[in-house]
């Protein structure tokens, strides 16, 4: 609220001295931040499932919009290891160019009144004076001939119809060679197996539980200190690694496989695509990727782009995620720019909770969405997302 002497009072339930987040040491900023984000991805799943309550009004769906959003540094301070948002920060308005009236034709009206003088001069004209016309002459007398006798016709020839060509035969359409993904390996060869990339999302909600209630979930964005097993297993990190290595076990033996993790801002590693005897070792490596702070999707996915060809062979691109991008990016722009350089190259996405932020990643590159609402259906729906690679009836 604002005093009377113009500064601007805010109030917390919690108690401590307030703390500026741009006053605290790096290592305590780096952890207010990712408590932040993990809060902000709740408020979002929230927000999404309430508005498919309609008794929910549009006021609260705003208010929840705008928690959700990354507010300014400047409005974020930190109580008793709690961040707590002094201002929250609309969307700015993008002004609306002004409409330019157009300009007046004349020239429509010049020509109507052209064709009313034509007019005019058509419906008058028997009231014009009309020169006399003189007498027709007589017909001069003819003498009349003796008749000839008319000679026989003569039956002139039919003439040759000349014989039409025969249809050219038409050459048998080209049979479309076989999609390379669908081809077990002996049937292909290594430069036509496709490329896998998969991209896991290690923002601070990925350490959340799978099971975490809706109650839960509001009570620890409330900073009740006695929901301490928010982040009990299964997590939605543990979830996530253990498919993503059934799913490695089962594509063909001819695919190499590359690992993105995106941990937080600008720090998001790629690794060189493994082999298939290099596989253990790719397992290894995703079981070892720990959740910290937020999502950084686009720069995940430009990463990952530079990892295939997607041009002479199919590319695959899997990702993994819980939420929206919250570092600044714009995955839905960095999508669709891979897709018209690499036009081979499609991008699955599998949504945790439904939460819907991949949507316009998967349908910028012709992939398609594949929703996790609980943990007994995590492993079938990375199955689902990975189908169409993995061949049947391969040896």
């Amino acid at each position: 609220m604002q005093a009377n002497d113009g500064a601007i009072e805010w109030y917390s339930e919690l108690n401590g001295q307030p703390i500026r987040l741009t006053d605290l040491p790096t290592s305590e900023r780096m952890r207010a931040e990712a408590l932040l984000t993990q809060k902000q991805h709740i408020i979002s799943e929230l927000k999404n499932k309430l508005a498919q309550d309609r008794r929910v009004s549009e006021d609260v769906l705003r208010m929840l919009t705008l928690a959700s959003q990354q507010p300014a540094d400047s409005s974020i301070w930190v109580i008793g290891d709690q961040p707590v948002i002094t201002e929250l920060s609309p969307p700015p308005i993008i002004a609306v160019a002004p409409v330019i009236a157009p300009r007046r034709i004349w020239w429509p009206w010049l020509l109507l009144l052209l064709l009313l003088a034509v007019l005019a001069l058509f419906l008058l004209r028997g009231c014009l004076p009309v020169a006399p016309t003189e007498p027709a002459q007589p017909p001069e007398s003819v003498t009349p001939t003796e008749p000839v006798t008319p000679t026989e016709p003569v039956t002139p020839e039919k003439p040759v119809q000349p014989t039409e060509p025969a249809a050219p035969i038409k050459p048998p359409k080209p049979v479309p060679p076989p999609v390379t993904k669908a081809l077990c390996p002996a049937q292909r060869t290594v430069q036509q197996a496709p490329e896998v990339v998969i991209i896991l999302d290690a923002s601070g909600s990925m350490a959340l539980s799978m099971d975490a209630t809706p109650d839960e979930l509001e009570r620890w964005l409330e900073g009740d200190e006695l929901v301490r097993d928010i982040e009990r297993e299964p997590r939605r990190i543990s979830l996530a690694r253990q498919s993503t290595s059934n799913i490695i076990d089962k594509l063909p033996k001819d695919m190499n496989i590359s690992l993105v993790a995106a941990a937080d801002c600008r720090k998001v590693t790629a690794s060189t695509p493994f082999p298939p005897s290099k596989r253990t070792a790719l397992k290894n490596q995703i079981n070892r990727i720990e959740p910290i702070g937020k999502t950084a999707l686009a720069e995940a996915l430009e990463q990952a782009g530079k990892l295939v060809d997607g041009v002479e062979r199919d590319a695959i691109i899997l990702l993994v995620t819980d939420g929206d991008e919250t570092c600044g990016g714009d995955p839905c722009e960095v999508a669709s720019k891979l897709k018209k350089s690499k036009p081979r190259l499609q991008i699955n996405v599998v949504d945790i909770l439904n939460t819907g932020a991949g949507n316009c990643i998967a349908s910028n590159t012709g992939g398609s969405v594949f929703a996790v609402n609980n943990t007994q259906e995590f492993s079938n729906i990375m199955n689902k997302a990975m189908k169409e690679y993995i061949p049947e009836g391969c040896q």
